[in-house]
């Protein structure tokens, strides 16, 4: 079982299959996501702040995984779990497929065709959510721990779409904690700004 990048979100109907762009699969997120997790992995001092520079190369998705081994120990059933459940996504959108009054035969013959192309790319999106989704619960976690503040790291999308991300999950905790993100520009670059309000 492994993670690998698949592409943006499909959209399939009987007529054809075409993709959503705004919806990107979340792997590309993973190597930012991981960088912020090794960054907050240190034992802290009390109001003291710490730097954290990021490396510039993309992991590939065996080593995204080898270097989530250490916060994640159970990872492959983590991965295991989310083939599963993707597996029985697709069963189901099967079983509704051929299950449609609304459709004629030989459009409910093309859905159901398309649906079985396109069963791999879905199982693994679903795969890469689940595994996104699953760090970043974890990253919360040691944030909570450690009592983070705040973090900053470069602007770009992939920073930005995994702090959004994590304030997002804050607010559904069983104990929502507040928090906010901020822009700021630091020695001539542009920063966002994770700030945890209350825990």
């Amino acid at each position: 079982m492994q993670i690998e990048y698949v592409g943006p979100k499909v959209l399939i109907s009987s007529r054809g299959i075409s993709f959503d762009r705004k919806k990107r699969d979340k792997y590309i997120y993973l190597n930012s996501l991981l960088q912020l997790m090794q960054a907050i992995d240190r034992e802290y001092v009390e109001d003291k702040i710490y730097t954290y520079t990021t490396a510039r190369r993309q992991l590939g998705s065996r080593a995204i995984i080898d270097a989530l081994r250490p916060y994640c120990h159970d990872i492959e059933a983590l991965m295991a779990k989310a083939q599963y459940e993707g597996e029985s996504y697709v069963e189901a959108t099967l079983a509704r497929a051929r299950g449609s009054i609304v459709l004629n035969a030989e459009e409910i013959r093309a859905l159901v065709n398309n649906i079985n192309l396109m069963r791999d790319y879905n199982i693994q999106r679903h795969i890469n959510k689940s595994l996104f989704y699953g760090v970043v619960q974890m990253f919360i976690d040691r944030m909570k721990q450690s009592r983070i503040a705040y973090m900053s790291a470069p602007m770009n999308t992939r920073y930005f779409h995994v702090f959004n991300t994590v304030q997002r999950c804050f607010y559904q905790q069983k104990s929502p904690v507040n928090s906010e993100l901020a822009f700021h520009v630091e020695e001539g670059g542009l920063y966002v700004k994770l700030q945890v309000i209350n825990f």
